[in-house]
């Protein structure tokens, strides 16, 4: 007798959620951007920091070898980590940012669809 079990399992959205409230991970990690994506960045590069939009910001920031004690990126490329975040709101918030205040950079962060990953 064969105890293997020929049904499948199948993945459906939460109940109530309309299947359209779930976040949907997307890997752009080994996308290749195109022409208009890098001549935007390079506008942005020749503006003053304060004009400058967060993911710009966010990836001088991240290259800065300077930071590289408070803020890295994680080996795959596809996410970072604040090691540091002391330092991060006295020494590289205020560079970058207006306001220097770690929740408001959070929120903003947020708002760009950024999302926080506990464990993995």
């Amino acid at each position: 007798m064969n105890n293997k079990s020929t049904s499948k399992t199948k993945l459906e959205p939460p109940k109530g959620s309309g299947g359209g409230d779930r976040y949907v991970y997307r890997d752009w990690s080994n996308a290749t951007p195109c022409q208009t994506d890098l001549d935007a960045i390079e506008r942005e590069k020749d503006l003053h920091p304060d004009a400058r939009k967060l993911p710009v910001k966010l990836n001088a920031i991240l290259n800065n070898l300077e930071f590289s004690s408070i803020i890295v990126w994680l080996p795959h490329g596809r996410s970072w980590r604040i090691l540091d975040r002391d330092r991060l709101t006295k020494e590289v918030l205020p560079l970058f940012f207006q306001n220097a205040n770690f929740n408001s950079f959070v929120r903003l962060v947020n708002a760009w669809g950024f999302r926080r990953i506990k464990s993995g």
